[in-house]
């Protein structure tokens, strides 16, 4: 827990540096709630659609609210470009909007698929386990749980990098 804490903590400064508890927080319930979900007949909050879309609009929502009321102008001028062609600068801003606005769908879509398949995956292996049986099945489905093992650490670090790299983009100015 320490080792993510001073990973995370070289990434702030300023008002930012109280978040770092937070984002490594955030990543260890998404990392249990994913070991959680690798238990047989339990459902995971993580392969349900509401939940990851709710932890990331939720999460977005408030750095972009952060980020507005931290100073406006300073906010928008993010999204424009500093090129001398009119066309190309509405394009740029058209692009970023997009860009933005699209980031909590990528954050959840991600985190959901993955935790799905990752699941279909651990109880086709135990229905071929239990039919067929064998110890190379059983060796090979205890591999396969700790590449999942894995996989839900990986998941969790990715999402609390994504929204530490937003939070790193959204600054406080007054």
């Amino acid at each position: 827990m320490e080792m993510l804490i001073s990973i995370y903590a070289g990434s702030y400064r300023g008002k930012l540096e109280v978040f770092v508890h937070f984002i490594v927080s955030v990543g260890c319930v998404i990392f249990f709630l994913g070991m959680a979900g690798m238990v047989p007949g339990v459902g995971s909050w993580l392969e349900q659609l509401v939940f990851p879309v709710f932890l990331a609009f939720t999460f977005w929502g408030g750095l972009m609210i952060f980020g507005v009321f931290g100073g406006l102008s300073y906010f928008c001028s993010k999204f424009i470009p500093t090129l001398n062609i009119y066309l190309l600068k509405l394009f740029i801003i058209c692009v970023e909007l997009v860009s933005v606005l699209s980031r909590p769908l990528v954050m959840s879509a991600r985190l959901l698929i993955n935790m799905i398949l990752g699941t279909m995956v651990v109880y086709m292996m135990g229905s071929l386990f239990v039919h067929h049986g064998g110890v190379a099945m059983l060796i090979a489905m205890s591999s396969f749980l700790l590449y999942e093992i894995g996989v839900c650490f990986f998941q969790s670090y990715i999402f609390s990098m994504l929204l530490s790299m937003y939070m790193e983009e959204v600054e406080w100015v007054k």
